[in-house]
């Protein structure tokens, strides 16, 4: 009798978790759209946002091409009645909080500034999506490939070459961001942290001669950047920089969002301080 209890209430537990996994998943934001297509059901899609599907800035997007897109606007998901709406904190603001005032469920996702911070909301939105044991397999798989790297990576010094993100406007980072980590684990030293930035800054083109990094590193720029901040990465002493050997190509998709992605960004990162090391400009000691 007791043994067909538990039985019964087994069966009752798992049929409420069922029932609590959202069936139809709306995503306006690129990063939720990454976490979805690593692990959720296909079923569970109800909709990705349109930079889904492009290869520039989505890690999966050859996953994306079966799934309808939208471009966050409020009709376009209310078509969809979904059960669960998944959103970035510090975009389509507008939408979310009509979304929320028409009475659906919607879940605003930070933008993680650590690795620790990018496993913890791989967990939250396992959680979210009732797939809370995809999610802890994506994290542990993350988590051997990083010890697996820290084996591979040198502790810095003096010698260690150096490098820069260097973007529009002159806007850098320091250690304490999330490119700032992947810099550090790939095994290079953060020059804007010789200029004091631990999080987020500016340096003007003066500033960045003085510090000479052995590379800068950004995503490519393109034909339609015509802003004044794009200008700067125009000018003539970054075009020389970007020549062979003195920019490090990256791609967006690899860093923008919180996943699998961004090991294969350390992998790559350093690669390209070992190619440095190994180069005949590298100086092999700056102690004089």
């Amino acid at each position: 009798m007791l043994i067909r209890c538990l039985f019964i209430t087994c069966l009752l537990l798992l049929s409420t978790l069922l029932k609590a996994a959202p069936q139809r998943i709306v995503s306006l934001n690129l990063c939720t759209d990454q976490y979805l297509l690593l692990f959720a059901d296909p079923q569970q899609i109800a909709s990705i946002s349109y930079l889904s599907k492009d290869p520039e800035y989505s890690y999966y997007a050859d996953r994306a091409a079966q799934f309808p897109v939208n471009y966050a606007r409020p009709e376009q998901v209310i078509a969809r009645q979904p059960d669960l709406i998944l959103s970035g904190r510090f975009n389509n603001w507008t939408t979310s909080q009509m979304l929320t005032r028409a009475g659906f469920t919607v879940e605003l996702i930070d933008h993680p500034q650590t690795l620790t911070a990018v496993f913890q909301q791989l967990r939250q939105v396992g959680t979210l999506i009732g797939q809370s044991e995809r999610a802890e397999q994506v994290v542990s798989q993350m988590q051997q490939r990083l010890a697996a790297l820290a084996k591979q990576v040198p502790e810095p010094n003096v010698n260690t070459p150096s490098l820069m993100q260097y973007s529009a406007g002159g806007f850098t980072v320091g250690p304490e961001t999330l490119t700032g980590e992947l810099i550090r684990l790939s095994g290079w030293r953060n020059s804007a942290e010789q200029a004091g930035i631990r999080r987020f800054g500016r340096l003007d083109l003066e500033s960045l001669l003085r510090l000479k990094p052995d590379r800068l590193i950004d995503v490519p720029d393109t034909a339609s950047d015509y802003s004044a901040a794009e200008q700067l990465l125009r000018h003539p002493v970054l075009k020389k920089a970007k020549q062979p050997g003195g920019w490090i190509w990256l791609d967006q998709k690899l860093w923008s969002c919180g996943g699998p992605m961004l090991i294969d960004a350390i992998e790559q990162l350093k690669q390209a301080r070992e190619q440095v090391e190994q180069s005949a400009d590298h100086p092999q000691d700056r102690r004089s």
